[in-house]
């Protein structure tokens, strides 16, 4: 186990990446890559689980072949689904086989980190203050929009999100949605703060690049607003290179290096028999192929083939 009084020093980051099918999706994370680097003041090789190229072990190749032998691999997802408890530490484990001398390790999601929570309320701030009529904060609702998992942790860290930004600062209400996969959508979010009194709502979507899933969170919100035309519905921009989720991703990296990144089983439905999920708790580990799929980015995260996460508790050993 690494010590947190001993720094681990890496010779290049590892920034995995969703992929989509949209390139200027994938052009937004390449220049996300590079302000991390400069962030880092160290390599970053950027990579995709899927659907983009490089994939994940072409880029640890990469990395091998410019003269690594210690990589922190970053998964830039924002909340702890199956990609990466599972799909992810496959890969990894694949990898390790392949180049035994390189030391890999393996961080942890985004998550909902204070920096994050400043750069939604920012974006928030910038839609308010550009918006007329001016309506009080009080008559204000948020509304967070992520895109949506299966796994009801991922889930769930949304909520937290969304009471957090909630918190101090005055807006009526802070309600969080999801653009699929699973309730309460964009157009029910807005019902929802509309039946609550709100006179204006501020769609955040809680997502780090564009592609269909920020462009689907706009059109839910227009087809909400053209049923409550007496309703301000304002949609921000996504997420992107706000230095807030450049220097979330940078604490990332820091506890990898510091050795304290760590993954909490509280409520994994692969090792709890989870209400609603019992079908999942102690599926084997399985890789996720980067090439198996036939769909776009916003695809239902699940494919049939679950798993267990038990080796990424101990990718930070």
């Amino acid at each position: 186990m690494s010590s947190t009084n001993s720094t681990f020093h890496a010779d290049t980051v590892l920034l995995i990446g969703h992929g989509s099918p949209d390139p200027e999706g994938n052009a937004e994370y390449h220049q996300f890559a590079q302000v991390v680097a400069e962030r880092l003041k160290m390599p970053v090789q950027p990579c995709f689980l899927e659907l983009a190229e490089p994939s994940i072990i072409e880029g640890i190749r990469a990395g091998v072949e410019a003269g690594a032998r210690r990589i922190v691999a970053l998964p830039l997802f924002l909340g702890p689904a199956r990609h990466q408890k599972n799909d992810v530490p496959a890969i990894l484990n694949a990898a390790r086989e392949k180049w035994p001398e390189l030391e890999l390790r393996y961080g942890t999601p985004i998550g909902a980190q204070y920096p994050v929570v400043g750069t939604l309320a920012e974006r928030a701030a910038s839609a308010r203050d550009q918006s007329t009529p001016a309506i009080p904060d009080s008559a204000t609702a948020l509304l967070v929009v992520a895109r949506g998992s299966r796994d009801p942790d991922s889930n769930g860290e949304v909520f937290k999100l969304a009471r957090l930004l909630w918190e101090g600062r005055g807006y009526g209400w802070v309600e969080a949605a999801f653009q699929s996969v699973t309730p309460p959508n964009v157009v029910q979010g807005i019902e929802r703060c509309v039946r609550l009194g709100a006179r204006r709502v501020i769609v955040l979507p809680y997502v780090l690049f564009t592609g269909f899933v920020r462009n689907d969170i706009t059109a839910q919100a227009q087809t909400a607003q053209a049923n409550h035309p007496e309703t301000q519905i304002l949609v921000t921009e996504h997420l992107g290179r706000h230095p807030g989720v450049i220097e979330a991703v940078a604490q990332r990296y820091r506890d990898v290096a510091e050795g304290t990144a760590t993954m909490t089983c509280d409520v994994c439905i692969y090792r709890h028999r989870v209400t609603g999920f019992e079908q999942k708790h102690g599926l084997p580990l399985v890789a996720h192929d980067h090439h198996d799929h036939e769909h776009d980015h916003e695809h239902d995260h699940e494919h049939g083939h679950d798993h267990d996460h038990h080796e990424h508790h101990h990718d930070h050993d």
